[in-house]
C-alpha cells in the first residue's frame, strides 16, 4: 500500500509520467517521507548510522563529519525533490500537471520542496502509526480492513463518493453520512497546507465517510477503506469496483494501466449518450478488440493487469446488451428500476439517429473533423509558446539552482575528503572522491542523452492519436 501512496503523489507533484520515471520519483518521495530519520541522524549521528545502516563507525572518525553527512541528506532530499519539481515544469496549457503549479516560478517550485518534504513526512509518520493500531482494533472486533484502488481528483472526488454510497445503498447496505475521524482527516490537511496548489487538485476539502452496522466506508483520494466482517467487505468490493468502472476514477496506479482505463472510459461516454443505438455496435466492438489487444500486451503485475482486463469484460456485456452479473445478482426492484429508466427514453433518440441521412451524417463528420483540425492547430501554436516562456522562467531558476547546488557538492566533496583524510593521504582521498564524480557525470551525460532527448510537441501528437479514436468511435 506504501508503493501506491508514493505512486499517487508521484502524480499529484509531476504529473503524468511513464513507468521508469515513476519507480525513480517514487524512490524520491519515498525519501521524503523518511525525512525524520535523517533529523534523527543529525541529532545522534553515530547511533543513526548504526541503527540504520548497521555500519559502526570506528571511533577514529570524528562525530562532526558525520553529522554534517547526514546535514547533507536532510537537505538534499527537500532539494531533490524542489528540483525535479522545477524541471518538471508543464509545457503546455493541456499538460495534466495541476492548474495551480503553471503560476509558479521555477525558484518557487524549487523553494516549495521543502515544506512539501515536511508535509509527507509528517502526513506519512501519522499513517505509519494510525494504521497498525487501527488494523489491531479491526482484528479485536473481528473486523477486517480492506484497501481498494481507486484514484480519484479534486473534482470528481464528490461524483464518486456518491456513486459509492448509492451503489452500496441499492445493494443492500444501510449506511449514513458520518463524521470523518481524524486518523482520516489530519493526513489530508497536512498535505492540504504544506503542499501547495500541487495537492490541491487531488485532495479534496471534505473527505467522504460512511457508516453502518455491516460496514464502514472512507473514500480516501488514492482508496477506498472498506471495513467490516470478511462476507461484507468482499461483496461491497465486488459491488463497488463494478459500479465504478465507468466512473471518473481509475482503479490502477501504474501509468500504462491507467491509459487503458481512460481508453475504456471513452467508449463507455460514447456508448452512454445512446446506449440502444450503440448496441453490437460494429465500430464500439472493433475499438474494444483493440484494446483487448493493448490489454495483452500491457507489461503490469497481474494484479493491475485483471483490473483493466475486467473492465474491458464489463464494457463487452454492455456492447452486447447485457447488464453486469453483480446488478443480476441483486435483482432488487430499486436497481431494475435505475437500470429500465433510461431506456424509456431511448427508442426515440434511436429513431432521431436513423432519420439523419448518410449525407447528413457525413457532413456532421467533416465539420467535426474540420473543427478538431482547427483546435490542434491552436494547441500547437500554444504549446510552442509555452515552451518558449516556460523555458525562459526555468533558466533563471535552474541559474539559482546550479550555483547553490554546486555550492553544496563542493562542500559535501570537502567534508568528504576531511573524513577520509583521517585513514588515508587526503591528496589520494581528493583524487578518489574526484575520480567518482566525473565518472558519475559521464554516465549521467550519457544517459540523459540517449534515453531523455525531448520529443517535439508531444502533447499535440498524444492529442492527434486520441481525436482519431474519437472519430472511429463517433462512426458507430
Amino acid at each position: 500500500m506504501a508503493s501506491s501512496v508514493f505512486g499517487w503523489a508521484v502524480v499529484a507533484l509531476f504529473g503524468q509520467t511513464n513507468a521508469r520515471e515513476k519507480t525513480a520519483l517514487s524512490v524520491l518521495v519515498g525519501a521524503a517521507a523518511a525525512w525524520p530519520l535523517l533529523l534523527l541522524g543529525i541529532a545522534v549521528p553515530r547511533a543513526a548510522t548504526f541503527v540504520l545502516g548497521f555500519i559502526p563507525l570506528p571511533a577514529l572518525i570524528p562525530a562532526w563529519t558525520v553529522r554534517v553527512v547526514w546535514i547533507a541528506l536532510a537537505v538534499a532530499v527537500p532539494l531533490g525533490v524542489g528540483l525535479t519539481m522545477a524541471l518538471r515544469q508543464p509545457r503546455s496549457p493541456r499538460d495534466e500537471i495541476p492548474p495551480g503549479i503553471r503560476q509558479e516560478s521555477a525558484l518557487k517550485r524549487l523553494l516549495r520542496g521543502f515544506p512539501i518534504t515536511v508535509g509527507i513526512a509528517a502526513a506519512f509518520l501519522v499513517e505509519f502509526v494510525t494504521v497498525p493500531a487501527l488494523r489491531v482494533s479491526s482484528m479485536l472486533r473481528r473486523r477486517v480492513d480492506v484497501q481498494v484502488p481507486l484514484v480519484t481528483d479534486a473534482a470528481s472526488y464528490d461524483v464518486v463518493a456518491a456513486t459509492v454510497a448509492k451503489t452500496l445503498g441499492l445493494h443492500g447496505f444501510t449506511i449514513r453520512e458520518g463524521r470523518p475521524a481524524w486518523w482520516m482527516t489530519v493526513p489530508s490537511s497536512i498535505l492540504l497546507t504544506l503542499g501547495g496548489p500541487a495537492f490541491r487538485a487531488y485532495i479534496p476539502r471534505r473527505l467522504a465517510y460512511f457508516l453502518g452496522p455491516e460496514l464502514e466506508v472512507a473514500l480516501y483520494p488514492n482508496a477506498l477503506l472498506l471495513r467490516g466482517r470478511q462476507q461484507d467487505t468482499a461483496w461491497a468490493q465486488g459491488v463497488v469496483v463494478e459500479a465504478v468502472t465507468n466512473a471518473p476514477a481509475v482503479q490502477t496506479y501504474h501509468p500504462d494501466a491507467q491509459d487503458i482505463e481512460r481508453q475504456i472510459h471513452r467508449v463507455w461516454s460514447v456508448y452512454r449518450e445512446h446506449p440502444s443505438a450503440h448496441a453490437n455496435s460494429a465500430a464500439l466492438l472493433h475499438r474494444l478488440a483493440e484494446i483487448a489487444g493493448d490489454v495483452r500486451r500491457l507489461p503490469v503485475p497481474y494484479d493491475e493487469w485483471q483490473v483493466v482486463y475486467r473492465q474491458a469484460l464489463q464494457l463487452s456485456r454492455a456492447l452486447h446488451g447485457d447488464r453486469q452479473l453483480l446488478e443480476i445478482a441483486s435483482s432488487t426492484p430499486d436497481i431494475d428500476e435505475a437500470i429500465e429508466e433510461k431506456p424509456m427514453t431511448e427508442p426515440r433518440n434511436r429513431e432521431a439517429t436513423r432519420s439523419l441521412s448518410s449525407r447528413a451524417l457525413i457532413a456532421e463528420i467533416v465539420d467535426r473533423a474540420t473543427l478538431l483540425a482547427k483546435k490542434e492547430l491552436e494547441l500547437a501554436q500554444a504549446e510552442l509558446r509555452a515552451d518558449l516562456k516556460s523555458e525562459l522562467a526555468m533558466a533563471k531558476g535552474l541559474a539559482v539552482a546550479a550555483i547553490a547546488g554546486l555550492t553544496g557538492l563542493n562542500l559535501l566533496l570537502v567534508a568528504g575528503v576531511l573524513a577520509l583524510g583521517v585513514v588515508m593521504p587526503a591528496w589520494l582521498a581528493a583524487v578518489v572522491l574526484g575520480g567518482l564524480m566525473l565518472t558519475i557525470s559521464a554516465v549521467m551525460a550519457y544517459w540523459g542523452w540517449r534515453k531523455h532527448v525531448a520529443t517535439p510537441l508531444p502533447v499535440t501528437r498524444q492529442t492527434l492519436k486520441q481525436q482519431l479514436r474519437w472519430l472511429k468511435e463517433r462512426v458507430a
